[in-house]
């Protein structure tokens, strides 16, 4: 293929936040091609797709996505890579991928996609199989929220879980890497900066941990949101930082609970009981100014009884999440739990829906305590005449008024639509303004 320049490029990332700033990194490294971006159906010249393989739900909306792009721009050069890139590499190739590269060749995307274009391979940022897929920043992140990644890998090996094996062992990036790339972005103009990782909670970059770097970022001026950890890996340390400097760092914790049954955490190779998980979020409710907890619970894992489902609705319910991402268990080949013993599916697909339910009624409920309050709203985007943002305990926002994205301002309650407030403006909360530049 000729030299080009202005190359129409889509990107379409699936899974998790993760596979958000790879596929960012990539475009930044993409900046000789002077790249455009647009969707996915609008005639493309590259198609880069980045998938997921955390369930059969994932994998299937990685082949709808190949063949969608196949059919949308006939002509285009469509690379595949993630999660499912490890898994069915062939597969995606008679779907239409021209290029299928695993997560641990993702280094070698840039230099194949600019040698494809006539361009000459730059050096490799990173050596294959090392931290890969920070710093370079490119053309999809609004810059008013940023994900930063400082950790990768899994080395917990849940019986469920196949992502060790498509991620690797756990790598960390040093501090000082990931405190230069957020001043960096803070120098943009990036209101928050939320750090992310396959297993964040693990990150040891830093002397204290995942405790250490969150309270540098804040003593920098940062607004620190963290992405999921794993509850063993959420402890004082990261409770007391979070307590000094909220609403600062951002007083929400994504804590992974799975289950409500003792038995089935021990089982599935969870690291801890609810015990545990419930002393760890009695201690942020009290610590922690506004917390708010939100949770992953698995429903129907192998060899769940009727009494152990009702456990997890009733854990639920002590614990009071403000938001619950329910998933019906679905078995992953080469994982332990898929030789297990297996709940009829009806039965997995009937938990799910009453997990939904009561995670549905518990949002409403902890959403009401909002109605007639001041909530601080990051404003992220102007829709319609309306104005969106998250609060800093992380409920999503709808609301009326005059204001600029990027600014945070003072928003009244007045109603309430599942898991988002809607209100209207009533000020503009005065700090340090910082111009919005071109990364």
């Amino acid at each position: 293929m000729p030299l080009v320049e202005g190359v129409r490029l889509a990107v379409k990332t699936l899974g998790c936040k993760v596979n958000q700033v790879e596929s960012d990194a990539l475009v930044g490294l993409l900046k000789a091609l002077e790249p455009v971006v647009v969707a996915p159906e609008s005639g493309a010249d590259l198609v880069v797709i980045n998938t997921c393989a955390v369930t059969t739900s994932a994998e299937s909306d990685a082949r709808k996505e190949v063949r969608r792009a196949r059919r949308a721009n006939p002509q285009a050069f469509i690379v595949v890579t993630g999660c499912y890139a490890e898994l069915a590499p062939d597969q995606l190739a008679e779907l239409g991928a021209d290029a299928v590269i695993p997560n641990n060749r993702k280094a070698e995307l840039p230099g194949l996609i600019l040698q494809r274009f006539g361009l000459p391979a730059d050096p490799l940022t990173t050596p294959p199989g090392e931290f890969w897929g920070a710093g370079e920043r490119g053309l999809l992140n609004n810059y008013i929220r940023a994900f930063v990644k400082v950790q990768d890998g899994c080395n917990a090996g849940c019986a469920y879980c196949i992502i060790p094996r498509l991620r690797g062992r756990e790598r960390h990036r040093q501090q000082r890497d990931a405190l230069r790339e957020a001043e960096g972005l803070l120098e943009a103009g990036v209101q928050e900066i939320v750090l992310t990782g396959v297993r964040l909670g693990s990150y040891k970059g830093h002397p204290r941990g995942i405790a250490g770097l969150v309270e540098e970022l804040a003593l920098m001026g940062a607004r620190v949101r963290l992405s999921s950890l794993e509850p063993e890996d959420a402890n004082q340390d990261l409770l007391d930082a979070m307590r000094r400097f909220a609403p600062q760092v951002r007083p929400h914790l994504h804590l992974s609970l799975q289950t409500g049954s003792d038995r089935l955490l021990a089982l599935m190779g969870r690291r801890y009981d609810k015990d545990h998980y419930h002393h760890l979020v009695q201690q942020a409710y009290a610590l922690v100014p506004g917390f708010a907890l939100t949770t992953d619970v698995i429903a129907g894992l192998p060899t769940e009884t009727e009494e152990e489902h009702q456990e997890t609705l009733a854990f639920l319910e002590a614990v009071r999440p403000s938001r619950v991402h329910a998933f019906t268990y679905t078995p992953r080949p080469k994982t332990r739990a898929a030789s297990m013993p297996q709940v009829p599916i009806e039965v997995r697909k009937r938990r799910n829906r009453e997990v939904q339910a009561l995670a549905t009624r518990l949002a409403e409920e902890r959403a009401q305590s909002k109605l007639g309050e001041q909530v601080e709203v990051l404003v992220e985007s102007i829709r319609q005449g309306k104005l969106y943002g998250h609060t800093p305990d992380y409920y999503e926002a709808e609301f009326t008024g005059q204001a600029h994205v990027g600014q945070t301002v003072w928003v009244r309650v007045h109603g309430i639509d599942r898991y988002t407030l809607q209100g209207q403006l009533e000020s503009i909360k005065k700090e340090p303004a910082r111009l919005l530049t071109v990364l």
